[in-house]
């Protein structure tokens, strides 16, 4: 944007890790190992021009099965037969597309999913709100110094800060000052709350700024859902169709939309047998809903092969009439004090790097390589497209798992090390091939075992890999109640 946020993206949030008591490691290397011929017997044949999506794949998998297996809840419901987790991986360069996938539809739906299978995307969904914004910016619609007020109806109170006003830029941006929810809205929960228009406006009314909007980054889910609806009012159309009119159409990202109204969720009859169902805490879950007025934080779903798509214009691969907005929506626009991260090799060699945002994108470098991404995650979903300008490589992850039960940074470190450095990832793999099943879930297992006292060590290291999020603690505290949104 979760049993209740939004997928905070941008950093995979802050997390708050808590390990729970699991079985002997010796057992949880059996359970992997019969889960990995299971994945062997059941996954569709991969051609070998496909070695780079099922490399990705591959490793993020792995790192999701050692979260489910370290959850006692979890572990105790999995067999053979059934593993609560569909994940797609995609990669994209010069030389085209690799699609590879693991896992089914649903426990009713035995289809293996693929490129074309349908996931929630959270907060991917700021990206498209973000580029629709520079489009409209670029046909002279709206300014980014525009504030948010005079889009929305005059009996609307946006708060000010010492006379400061909210700008349009200030919420793509996420400096506008307004919190990740405002005040009572995740009562008790954030999502599937039937809030009327009025009763969104008032949360906003009710908001009060710390800081002038423009200067400190403060992750907003409301921010961005509100720039959404302020768009959709000055087009005159809803977002979904403000969307699809100005990006999705452009695209041919046919399999890409918002599934819900104003009133609840609405899954399109077309798609729903390709709409892989959502886990939580090991159970297939249903799909969030958030008010129409703040969609625009993360309501969207896709597929791989169209979020592919989407990297391949951002990359530059192909021309379009978006070529400029995406530009200027990657373009640099403030840094983030809140998220500072390492790159990291294959060999665990550690870089500093700094984190800017621009209309949405995260931009991470060391001022010398580049990865540009967004991650996201909603109820049972977790997200990442991604991709290093240089190399023009991208990569795109959909997972049927929620990020209170795989901590966002699984995903991220994944994309990241794999867009860094894939030469060294595939030697790494190569080094790996002729390793026994329990040799490699040992090697794996080593990181963090099955101690509570671990739970520390691993905290530790993910604030090493993502920062210290400071500004979402809200993130950690709810994602321990399995409500988060990014």
């Amino acid at each position: 944007m979760s049993t209740n946020m939004i997928s905070h993206s941008r950093i995979g949030i802050m997390l708050l890790i808590v390990l729970m008591p699991v079985a002997s490691v010796s057992s949880i290397v059996l359970q992997i190992q019969q889960v990995s011929a299971s994945t062997n017997a059941n996954a569709s044949a991969q051609s070998s021009k496909n070695e780079l999506s099922d490399m990705v794949l591959e490793k993020y998998k792995n790192r999701v099965l050692k979260h489910l297996f370290n959850n006692q809840t979890i572990a105790s419901s999995i067999s053979n037969s059934s593993i609560p987790v569909s994940i797609v991986a995609g990669v994209i360069s010069p030389n085209g597309t690799q699609v590879s996938g693991y896992g089914n539809i649903s426990e009713s739906n035995h289809t293996t999913v693929d490129g074309n299978s349908i996931f929630d995307i959270g907060s991917l969904t700021k990206l498209f709100v973000g580029i629709s914004l520079m489009d409209m910016v670029n046909q002279g619609l709206v300014k980014l110094d525009d504030p948010l007020e005079k889009y929305l109806p005059a009996n609307v109170t946006v708060p000010t800060y010492q006379g400061h006003k909210i700008t349009l830029q200030d919420l793509i941006t996420h400096t506008s000052g307004l919190p990740y929810w405002p005040p009572g809205w995740c009562n008790p929960t954030c999502f599937n709350n039937n809030y009327t228009t009025q009763e969104v406006y008032q949360f906003l009314s009710n908001s009060s700024l710390a800081t002038r909007p423009g200067v400190k980054d403060v992750y907003s889910n409301i921010g961005v859902g509100l720039l959404g609806h302020a768009l959709s009012l000055k087009a005159g159309v809803p977002l979904e169709q403000l969307v699809k009119d100005r990006i999705l159409n452009v695209l041919g990202m046919n399999s890409t939309g918002i599934a819900m109204n104003a009133t609840g969720v609405s899954i399109p009859e077309d798609i729903k047998s390709r709409f892989a169902k959502g886990h939580i805490a090991g159970n297939e879950s249903e799909l969030a809903f958030l008010p129409l007025e703040v969609q625009g934080a993360g309501a969207m779903y896709s597929t791989v092969n169209d979020l592919l798509k989407f990297l391949s214009a951002n990359m530059g691969l192909i021309d379009t009439k978006l070529n400029d907005a995406m530009q200027e929506s990657r373009a640099i626009r403030h840094s983030i004090s809140e998220f500072q991260t390492s790159f990291v090799d294959p060999s665990g060699h550690e870089s500093p790097a700094l984190g800017y945002v621009g209309s949405d994108w995260n931009i991470q470098t060391d001022l010398g390589k580049k990865i540009i991404w967004r991650n996201g995650g909603i109820n049972g979903y977790s997200s990442l497209i991604a991709f290093n300008p240089d190399k023009q490589l991208g990569v795109a992850i959909l997972c049927s798992c929620h990020f209170a039960d795989v901590p966002p940074i699984e995903i991220i470190s994944t994309a990241m090390t794999f867009l860094l450095y894939p030469s060294m990832n595939a030697l790494v793999q190569a080094q790996t091939e002729n390793m026994t099943m329990e040799e490699l879930t040992n090697a794996s297992l080593a990181q963090y075992p099955d101690t509570m006292e671990n739970a520390t060590t691993m905290e530790e290291e993910t604030k090493a890999l993502v920062g210290n999020v400071t500004g979402n603690m809200t993130i950690s505290q709810n994602m321990t109640n399995g409500n988060v949104t990014a």
